[in-house]
């Protein structure tokens, strides 16, 4: 995924042009999703629209890729 600028229309798209684009199954509404990024804002910023667009679940990684790579790299 490119960024949140692509995620929109992304999360819009039906299942088989989104799995034709990206090579992978569409998340249902239902699924959980987390965002994250370098810092937070944008992580943030893609799970406000993921939620405005039906996506329950999604949930951002508070502590960021920085906080990530500290406990899992």
């Amino acid at each position: 995924m490119a960024g949140v600028s692509e995620l929109e229309s992304a999360l819009q798209m039906e299942p088989a042009a989104f799995k034709a684009l990206y090579s992978a199954e569409k998340p249902k509404l239902e699924e959980n999703l987390i965002f994250f990024c370098q810092m937070g804002k944008r992580g943030l910023q893609a799970t406000q629209l993921a939620q405005r667009l039906g996506y329950k679940e999604a949930r951002n990684y508070e502590g960021a890729y920085r906080e990530w790579l500290q406990k899992e790299g």
